[in-house]
C-alpha cells in the first residue's frame, strides 16, 4: 500500500495551433484545432531500464469524450520516447473544444500496465484529488495543462481503479459436414438437395444461423455441449425442428454430411396481395398539415424532412392495409412478408446504418410497423384523425444501404399471435408505419399501390406474401 502513497505527475500538454506559430516546427491543423502532447516523468528504477535510442518504449493509453458523452478517443495508444529524465509523446492533432478524459493508464515495454488513474467511485479513488473522468478545455490560440494522478498498479486489480475485470475463456470449436434435402418421401425418387437456413442452438442459448448451399456445408459452432437443437427453414415450407449430439455431428465427413431433411408433404401454400391505384388502401398523414389527407400520395413513407418553403422539418407516416378475403376461410397463416420497393433511396448519415434490432442500453433509430386496431378511411383519414395503433407486436426496420430497390420484412407477428395472449382480442385493420422511437433521421420512402406503373410494366406497388396451409 505504501507505494499508493506516492503519486507519479503526468502532464498532458494541449497545444493549440489555430491562428498561431509555433518556436518548434509543427504541422499546423484546420483552424480550431490543437496538438494533444504529454510528457511523463518516471520514477529512476523504471528510466534506468530504457535504452538511451529514440525507439518507443513505454505507452500512454487513452480515452477521451466530448461534452456530449461522443467518443473522440477509445482506448487508444500513444508511444512514449526518451527524452532526457523523461518521456515525450507523439503529438495528436485534437479540435477545440469541451473533453472529458475517461482512462489514462501508462504501458511498459512488457504490456503490462504499470501505472493508472482511478475512476470516480472505485475503491481506490479516494487516493487522487480529482478522479477520472477529469474535464478539460481547449481554446485555439491557448495551451491547456492537465495533470492527472495515477497510481501505482503493482498488486491491485482493475476493478479496484474501476475499470472492468476481464477474464479468458477458451472456447473449442466443433465443425461438422451438414446438407438439406427436399424429401418426397413415398411419392417419387429422388431427393433433391437444396438451399436452407440453419439455426444451431445450445443448451445454454447460445445460437447462430447458417446459410446452406445446395452442396455439403462445412459449419464451425460452438462446442463443449452435449446435445444441439437444429432448426431449419426454407421459403415456402414448414420449419423442422431436429436434435442431434456431438458424437453424430463429429463423426460426419465431407462424403458423408449429415443429411436434413425438408418433408415435401411442410410445402406451404403461397397468396400474393399486390393491389394497384384502384384496389389499394394506403395514405399518408403529415404533421405540418395535421387536417389534409394524402390518401392518393405515391409513396409509402415514414420520414422526418426539412420543408424547404417554410424552413421546418416535416414528419410524415403512412398506413396501409390489405385485404385478406381471397384466402379461404380454413386457412392457417404460417408466415408473411412484406415487399417493398423504392426508386430512389432517401439519403442519410451512415452512422445510423446498422443490421441490429432494438437492445436494452444502446440507441437506436429506425422504422416500425405497428398494427393498427381501428378503422380508417384512405380518403379522410389525416395527421389529426389517425388511428390508434399498439407496440407489443411491432416489426422493427433499421436503416439500410443496399444495391437493390426492394426490401422483404417478416410482419408475421401482426397477422398471426401466439395462442397464450391476450393480443388475439385486437382486430387488424393493417400497418401504421413510423419513425422510432423519435424523429431523429431522414428515414424511409417505397414506392405506395398509387405510384404510377412504369413504361416497363414494373410493378413497385406493395406486396404482401402470406403462406399458409389448409387442414
Amino acid at each position: 500500500m505504501k507505494s499508493l502513497s506516492v503519486f507519479i505527475r503526468l502532464s498532458l500538454i494541449i497545444l493549440a495551433v489555430a491562428g498561431i506559430s509555433s518556436c518548434e516546427e509543427r504541422s499546423s491543423g484546420p483552424a480550431g484545432s490543437g496538438i494533444m502532447e504529454f510528457s511523463v516523468t518516471m520514477p529512476d528504477q523504471d528510466s534506468k531500464s530504457v535504452s538511451d535510442s529514440s525507439v518507443a518504449s513505454y505507452h500512454v493509453l487513452i480515452s477521451v469524450t466530448d461534452e456530449d458523452s461522443n467518443i473522440v478517443f477509445t482506448d487508444k495508444l500513444i508511444p512514449l520516447y526518451l527524452f532526457g529524465n523523461g518521456f515525450v509523446s507523439e503529438n495528436v492533432e485534437i479540435e477545440a473544444g469541451q473533453y472529458l478524459l475517461t482512462k489514462f493508464m501508462v504501458i511498459n515495454t512488457a504490456g503490462e500496465v504499470i501505472f493508472a488513474a482511478p475512476l470516480e467511485g472505485s475503491e481506490l479513488a479516494y487516493l487522487v484529488k480529482d478522479p477520472l473522468p477529469v474535464h478539460f478545455r481547449i481554446l485555439p490560440g491557448t495551451v491547456t495543462r492537465l495533470v492527472p494522478e495515477v497510481l501505482a498498479v503493482e498488486g491491485h486489480t482493475p476493478g479496484q481503479f474501476g475499470y472492468v475485470n476481464f477474464g479468458i475463456s477458451v472456447v473449442k470449436p466443433l465443425d461438422f459436414w451438414v446438407m438439406a434435402v427436399l424429401d418426397p418421401g413415398d411419392l417419387m425418387p429422388p431427393v433433391v438437395v437444396t438451399t436452407a437456413r440453419l439455426t444451431v442452438v445450445a443448451p445454454d442459448g447460445w445460437h447462430y444461423g447458417f446459410r446452406l448451399e445446395a452442396c455439403p456445408n462445412h459449419l464451425i459452432i460452438r462446442g463443449g455441449y452435449e446435445y444441439y437443437k437444429f432448426i431449419l427453414e426454407k421459403e415456402g415450407y414448414m420449419p423442422q425442428t431436429m436434435r442431434f449430439s456431438a458424437r453424430q455431428l463429429w463423426a460426419t465427413t465431407r462424403d458423408n454430411p449429415l443429411t436434413l431433411k425438408i418433408p415435401y408433404g411442410t410445402a406451404l401454400k403461397k397468396m400474393i396481395f399486390q393491389p394497384g391505384p384502384d384496389e389499394g388502401k394506403d395514405a399518408m398523414i403529415s404533421n405540418l398539415e395535421p387536417d389534409k389527407n394524402f390518401g392518393d400520395h405515391k409513396y409509402f413513407e415514414a420520414t422526418f424532412l426539412s420543408e424547404p418553403v417554410l424552413t421546418v422539418m416535416r414528419s410524415n407516416r403512412s398506413l396501409i392495409e390489405f385485404n385478406l378475403n381471397a384466402l379461404p376461410k380454413s386457412a392457417t397463416i404460417r408466415r408473411v412478408m412484406l415487399h417493398l420497393t423504392y426508386d430512389l433511396p432517401i439519403p442519410f448519415d451512415s452512422s445510423y446504418v446498422t443490421d441490429t434490432q432494438p437492445s436494452a442500453g444502446i440507441a437506436w433509430y429506425g422504422g416500425v410497423l405497428q398494427q393498427i386496431v381501428e378503422s380508417w378511411d384512405e380518403h379522410k383519414v389525416t395527421w389529426n384523425t389517425q388511428p390508434k395503433t399498439i407496440e407489443y407486436n411491432q416489426v422493427y426496420i433499421p436503416p439500410f444501404i443496399r444495391n437493390v430497390n426492394f426490401i422483404e420484412v417478416d410482419v408475421t407477428r401482426l397477422y398471426v399471435y401466439p395462442a397464450n395472449t391476450d393480443m388475439v382480442n385486437y382486430p387488424n385493420y393493417g400497418m401504421m408505419f413510423r419513425l422510432w422511437p423519435v424523429d431523429r433521421f431522414p428515414g424511409f420512402r417505397f414506392a405506395s399501390s398509387d405510384y404510377p406503373l412504369a413504361s416497363s410494366a414494373v410493378k413497385m406497388w406493395p406486396a404482401l406474401i402470406v403462406y399458409y396451409t389448409l387442414p
